[in-house]
């Protein structure tokens, strides 16, 4: 389901289990959520990855970011392990914002691509086990559908 604006009550929003995405929104979008997200369960994330150029800094500013334990292999498979896995930092949900992320976008297509193939594994594994994880990416992404506060 594409959502197009968010009700004013981002907590309850936040709540709907169609949330469960990745999506790109504008600062005041993620802005809200971010501010919404503890109200309703959520561990919540911001993350810059404005510094990431490659798979190999973007995986260090993710296990900086996402606090992932130290077994945390850096790569693909062990960000995808990480992600559907957060039993160190169990929630009822989880919202993950990444600003910036036209850098590595420009930088490393490829690599880029690669995160957001695992990324929409991650919603799909959590949505088995009845939990929302979302992922806005601030920015212009157009490969994204977008989120969007509603006035």
């Amino acid at each position: 389901m594409k959502i197009n604006a968010l009700p004013a009550n981002a907590v309850q929003l936040l709540r709907r289990p169609e949330i469960a995405g990745v999506y790109q929104a504008t600062d005041d979008t993620a802005r809200t959520l971010f501010q919404a997200g503890p109200a309703a369960g959520f561990n919540v994330y911001r993350i810059d990855l404005g510094k990431a150029r490659n798979a190999d800094s973007l995986h260090r500013i993710l296990a900086r970011g996402l606090h992932f334990p130290d077994w945390y292999g850096g790569n693909w498979d062990a960000l995808a392990d990480c992600l559907t896995d957060m039993s160190w930092n169990e929630a009822d949900g989880y919202l993950l914002i990444l600003v910036h992320a036209e850098t590595l976008q420009a930088a490393d297509p490829a690599c880029f691509s690669s995160l957001l193939e695992v990324l929409n594994e991650t919603v799909t594994a959590w949505q088995t086990q009845k939990i929302s994880f979302c992922c806005l990416l601030t920015g212009t992404h157009t490969e994204l559908p977008v989120l969007g506060v509603s006035t």
